[in-house]
């Protein structure tokens, strides 16, 4: 069954359902572009009035102030921040003022949602309920390949997170339908997975080409880090596929758009 479900509002999104419904105060999903193509990136060109506009409309459909919007300025890398009150709202309104050359962020605080951008890489959701801590990454094949994930999960065991209870979620992203790929990308991450073809991670194509599954990538190198299966949510959703609902730089490159992937925790009312 697919996680992420659509969910229409005056901006709809994809929310993912079992951990919402199991922990009521988190937000966690992923936006569509919708009819109006709404990009929630600073980077690609668009009116930054537009986007900052997008950025408030998404963020008032989630019940969050835009304030706390917070998020980085991916460099398909494996940095990651621990995002506390005093960095809520970097990268809100500019990119300059976003985290610096960070793709991952991590926080036990409410009301501060996490930013991430996407048009094909694999958005990673995290979730420790015993410490109440939230976290999202970007892995594209470069993130991959630097093994953000599993950085991400060190981190969270750094910070005191017990690894049975750890939720992660891999968000839609382009699926080995679509996506082809040469032996510059997959020698390295071959590296870190060696089983890689008898997986399916990778599928032989033409001489020296592959479909790769990122999201089965990532899948992998969370289990080997001591995930459980059913720890895992992942989405069978291909963002090139699906073209009335993703953004694909495959499908538009300079013209792409970014979705935004969030994950939140609602302040308490009492």
């Amino acid at each position: 069954m697919e996680p992420f479900v659509l969910y229409s509002k005056n901006h709809p999104y994809l929310h993912l359902a079992q951990w919402e419904s199991t922990f009521p105060h988190l937000v966690v999903g992923m936006s569509t572009r919708t009819e109006e193509n709404r990009n929630y990136a600073l980077h690609v060109g668009n009116d930054p009035e537009q986007v900052i506009t997008n950025r408030q409309g998404l963020a008032k459909s989630l019940s969050f102030p835009f304030e706390s919007w917070t998020c980085g300025e991916q460099v398909h890398q494996d940095h990651i921040e621990l995002v506390t009150s005093a960095d809520r709202g970097k990268g809100r309104e500019t990119r300059d003022s976003a985290f610096a050359c960070t793709d991952g962020l991590i926080t036990d605080e409410s009301d501060i949602l996490l930013a991430s951008f996407y048009a094909d890489c694999v958005p990673l959701f995290f979730y420790s309920p015993d410490l109440d801590m939230i976290g999202v990454a970007h892995a594209g094949w470069k993130g991959t390949a630097a093994n953000i994930g599993v950085s991400m999960i060190k981190k969270f065991l750094k910070l005191g997170a017990d690894k049975k209870q750890i939720l992660a979620a891999i968000g839609p992203s382009i699926g080995n339908c679509c996506y082809e790929v040469d032996d510059r990308v997959m020698e390295p991450l071959y590296q870190l997975l060696p089983k890689a073809f008898e997986e399916s991670i990778f599928i032989p194509t033409t001489q020296g080409h592959y479909r790769l599954d990122l999201k089965k990538a990532n899948q992998h190198l969370l289990l080997s880090i001591g995930l459980a299966h059913e720890q895992i949510l992942v989405s069978n959703r291909c963002t090139q596929c699906e073209e009335t609902l993703f953004f694909s730089h495959r499908r538009e490159a300079a013209n792409a758009g970014r979705m935004v992937a969030f994950i939140g925790k609602k302040r308490s009312k009492e």
